[in-house]
C-alpha cells in the first residue's frame, strides 16, 4: 500500500525508523527489513548512522536482494544546516551511498548556528539557549530545498510534522 505524493510518486505507507538503532545492528536490522518486505527507510543526519545505512544498501543492491528503484528513502536536514543545503544533502547522499533521495524534509523549521556539515550538534547562546540564526528564514531553506529537487537530487521535499513544540 501506498500513498501518492503530490508530485506523483508512491510513498510506501509502512516505513523502518533508523532512529536509536545502534550502528553495530544497522546492516542487519536493514537487511532482514528488506526481505520481510520494507520498502521505506526513513533517515536523518541527526541519527547518526546515515554510513552504516548505506552500508546495507549498497549490500543490498550489489547482492540483487532489491533495486534502488524499488525502495524509498527519506532523510532530513538538520537545524545547524538550513544556510547549507546541497552540501547537507550531498553529506547524507555520499553517506547513504545514493545518487538521490526520494524525500527530504526539514527536520524542524528553526535554523541554528551552523556547526559544519555533517555535524549535528546544536550550540548554545551566552544566555543557555538555544542558538537561532535570525538571518536564515524558513523561506530561503524552502527554496534552496526546491532546487535539490531541480537537480535531481531530490524527487520530494517537505518539512517534517512534529506535535512537541
Amino acid at each position: 500500500m501506498a500513498i501518492t505524493l503530490n508530485n506523483g510518486f508512491q510513498m510506501p505507507v509502512m516505513g523502518l525508523g533508523v532512529w536509536r538503532m545502534e550502528k553495530h545492528l544497522v546492516r542487519d536490522l536493514i537487511i532482514n527489513a528488506i526481505k520481510i518486505g520494507y520498502r521505506h527507510f526513513d533517515c536523518a543526519a541527526d541519527y547518526k548512522n546515515e554510513a552504516e545505512v548505506g552500508e546495507a544498501l549498497a549490500e543490498a543492491f550489489k547482492s540483487g536482494l532489491v533495486k534502488r528503484e524499488e525502495l524509498f528513502i527519506t532523510t532530513k536536514l538538520w537545524n545547524s544546516d538550513h544556510g547549507h543545503v546541497l552540501g547537507a544533502c550531498n553529506d547524507s547522499l555520499k553517506k547513504l551511498q545514493l545518487d538521490y533521495l526520494d524525500l527530504y524534509l526539514v527536520h524542524f523549521p528553526v535554523a541554528v548556528k551552523h556547526t559544519g556539515v555533517g555535524n549535528t550538534s546544536s550550540e548554545l547562546a551566552e544566555d543557555g539557549v538555544l542558538d537561532i540564526d535570525t538571518t536564515i528564514s524558513l523561506e530561503t531553506t524552502w527554496h534552496a530545498m526546491e532546487d535539490l529537487v531541480s537537480n535531481g537530487l531530490v524527487r520530494s521535499i517537505g518539512i517534517r510534522y512534529c506535535n512537541y513544540f
